[in-house]
């Protein structure tokens, strides 16, 4: 019985050392710098703000924050590569919808769990999509566009960063709603499918609206529809999808975020959605200039989204995308 006891106690004072130990590296945190993980390749919408805000969040933290691009795979290789890191606050996951929402809709089998392999640190902005065509392309309305689509089923394509991704989420919604057969290209990236649509390889893309708005000054580029609940300030001349189409309830937005992987103490999830909250508001007229919704909220807000989201938008997108 002694002997029993003996071990017991033994066992709590290791782990009140252990926590203890916790403790101290939260308080000194970060000590050295911090690798953000994008699980897309440079050039994107993603990709742009990572940086934008790992900027800003290096001068906050003191630290230095090192962006390393992991794409593949609709962000499953990078988002694994993180799932799988230390969980000590040196490595963040850039993250969006399509890694916690899309992906379990698609894929089968995934190797991290969209809830229990991360601990959310903060949103960062909602970012809506928009159809978008070259400039010399005959569709003048997202209507023009539907209307050749109904009557030339699979005729088009639309360029994506990948299966899984937004972008893809995106276009099969449009798809679905309109009642059109459009061909999906999903490319290693948003930046090789941008070039392949200002290519003409493709005939339109569901985009970021920053990524499209240079293209769209430029005289390179027209937007027909955005994807957001109401139109956006920035571009208040162009209709929402749920106008076009009659259906108020449209809304294929998708949104980025901040995660680390599960067992981050909660000291440096709180360290990091601070500074993540300093990054946006550095920030906040160059984001709203470019067409983007800065969310933010607290760690448990963005975590009950992800819940919420696989309950309600995961099925529905289950049932209408498809595997290339």
């Amino acid at each position: 019985m002694k002997s029993t006891n003996t071990r017991a106690i033994l066992r709590k004072l290791l782990a009140c050392v252990a926590l203890a130990g916790a403790g101290m590296a939260a308080a000194q945190y970060p000590d050295r710098p911090i690798k953000m993980v994008v699980p897309f390749p440079p050039g994107g919408a993603t990709d742009s703000v990572s940086r934008l805000i790992a900027k800003s969040m290096s001068d906050n933290l003191g630290q230095p924050m090192v962006i390393d691009n992991r794409a593949g795979a609709g962000a499953v290789i990078g988002s694994e590569a993180v799932a799988k890191a230390e969980p000590d606050g040196y490595t963040v996951l850039s993250t969006t919808a399509g890694v916690h929402v899309v992906n379990p809709a698609i894929y089968p089998k995934l190797p991290y769990d969209p809830q229990k392999s991360f601990v959310p640190v903060s949103q960062l902005v909602a970012a809506p999509l928009v159809l978008t065509v070259r400039a010399n392309s005959p569709f003048k309305t997202a209507q023009d566009l539907i209307a050749y689509a109904k009557a030339n089923p699979g005729k088009l394509s639309y360029g994506t960063a990948g299966a899984g991704t937004s972008l893809h989420q995106s276009g099969e919604m449009f798809k679905d709603a309109a009642g059109v057969d459009i061909l999906h290209v999903p490319y290693k990236g948003a930046g090789p499918a941008m070039n392949d649509f200002l290519g003409g390889q493709v005939d339109m893309m569901f985009s970021y609206v920053g990524s499209v708005l240079p293209g769209v000054k430029s005289g390179r580029l027209r937007m027909l529809a955005v994807g957001s609940p109401k139109r956006l300030p920035v571009i208040a001349d162009v209709p929402t999808v749920a106008e076009v189409l009659n259906q108020p309830g449209y809304d294929s937005d998708t949104w980025t975020g901040l995660a680390v992987p599960a067992g981050t103490p909660a000291a440096v999830v709180e360290r990091l959605s601070k500074a993540a909250h300093f990054a946006l508001e550095q920030n906040r007229e160059y984001l709203l200039s470019s067409g983007y919704v800065i969310v933010g909220g607290s760690p448990k807000q963005m975590e009950q989204r992800i819940a919420t989201e696989l309950k309600t938008v995961t099925p529905l997108l289950a049932k209408i995308m498809k595997m290339p």
